[in-house]
């Protein structure tokens, strides 16, 4: 069902979700925790299992370092000689900093991130619309009440950005970050007072100056609303998932921001379930393309997936994911849905792309899988003027508690 709303005046998924993604941002890939049905003892090394990861299109572009702990969280482009990967180190005294890689179309190299004033920090999402004008999100690591971390990039350097403080005893946590252009940026967040047990969820728009809170119409068949997941194609095509909760039932919704006003629609799933669904990702592929991601609204793991697009007249469905949870979801440089997640007994994650007809699954490759003893992928991202894409992640090395950061990319030469 539709309907309608003017502009936005001033203005996440559940509880049980912040709480996941509570323990998501303060941990590292162990706090990340072993797939649920992973293989308890040694990596699969049947001969097939390593052909398969020997022969995937996607490559290493950084060499696992074990020396120094790295972790990916997040990967944009702008093109093939501009790219973006942000996350943390966690291997100075001081705790977790942030971490910044460009890629310039033919290496990886450092930039220094904005002063975090000494606090422990890391970056978990970045969005870029151009080579002078890209965003970073994160958060502060020592469990006190602190602003969300934002930094901008002007085309030299990185400054920090200002965003107001959540309640005292409420800790902040970003849930997504997209740009589209100089005064079009999006962000969601939410503020978790882990005393109360309760969540307060915002939207918000970069208007050149400032970020301005954004209220989204009511739910179609009321309920809390939470926004979490942001796509789209430009400044006039804004996408945002959100979940319309009414007790511990939820209800995933997509809103579509046209540059006037706001249609909301409820996201059809594919069957009943006692607590309902989230839409965890959304991923944009044209003005009236955009796919859906999801999973039953399961505090642990989900008992089931969805999947289906908005073809701008109607919901065409997708088979279920062949991925136990999507972790990043994204479109490459073609414009075909990527996935990534852990499949049953396998300790590293696959990446999945749609066909038209099913979904296609590819290891990653085997400079990471026979080199770490298992690796989680939690950013795509495709490279505009190609057919290419990026993936960012993290992987644990054999000189445990180090961790490794991963970028790899596939159709990029």
């Amino acid at each position: 069902m539709d309907s309608i709303a003017g502009r936005p005046g001033t203005r996440r998924t559940r509880l049980r979700t912040a709480v996941a993604v509570c323990a998501v941002a303060l941990g590292t890939l162990a706090t990340l925790g072993t797939p649920a049905n992973a293989a308890t003892g040694a990596a699969p090394s049947a001969s097939s299992d390593r052909a398969a990861r020997a022969g995937t299109p996607w490559k290493l572009r950084t060499p696992l370092s074990e020396t120094a702990s790295r972790e990916f969280w997040d990967v944009a482009a702008t093109g093939a000689k501009d790219a973006w990967a942000v996350g943390r180190r966690t291997d100075g005294a001081a705790g977790p900093a942030p971490l910044i890689r460009h890629w310039n179309g033919s290496t990886w190299t450092g930039v220094p991130a904005a002063s975090t004033g000494g606090r422990p920090a890391q970056l978990e999402k970045v969005a870029a619309a151009a080579p002078d004008d890209a965003w970073a999100a994160g958060t502060v690591t020592d469990n006190t009440s602190a602003p969300i971390v934002l930094q901008h990039w002007n085309g030299t350097k990185w400054t920090k950005v200002g965003h107001a403080a959540p309640a005292e005893g409420s800790l902040s946590f970003v849930g997504d970050l997209a740009a589209f252009g100089k005064k079009a940026a999006w962000l969601t967040s939410f503020d978790w007072d882990p005393n109360g047990d309760t969540q307060v969820s915002r939207l918000e728009r970069w208007t050149g100056s400032a970020w301005e809170t954004v209220s989204l119409p009511a739910a179609p068949d009321g309920g809390q609303v939470q926004p979490w997941d942001i796509t789209g194609t430009g400044p006039d095509d804004v996408w945002v998932t959100a979940s319309a909760m009414t007790g511990e039932v939820s209800v995933p919704l997509l809103y579509h921001w046209n540059g006037g006003g706001w249609t909301v629609r409820e996201v059809p799933a594919p069957g009943e379930h006692p607590t309902g669904w989230v839409a965890n990702h959304a991923v944009a592929t044209g003005r009236n393309s955009v796919y859906v991601v999801g999973k039953t609204n399961d505090p642990q793991s989900p008992t089931a997936t969805m999947a289906t697009r908005w073809t701008g007249s109607r919901w065409q469905s997708l088979p279920a994911l062949p991925l136990d949870e999507a972790n990043a979801a994204g479109a490459d440089g073609a414009g075909r849905l990527w996935i990534a997640g852990w499949t049953p007994g396998n300790r590293h994650s696959v990446l999945a792309r749609w066909t038209g007809a099913g979904w296609a699954t590819e290891e990653l490759p085997a400079d990471v899988t026979e080199h770490s003893e298992m690796s989680t992928v939690l950013g795509v991202a495709g490279v505009p003027g190609t057919k290419g894409v990026l993936a960012a992640g993290t992987a644990g090395c054999a000189s445990d508690p180090v961790q490794c950061g991963v970028l790899v990319s596939r159709d990029l030469g």
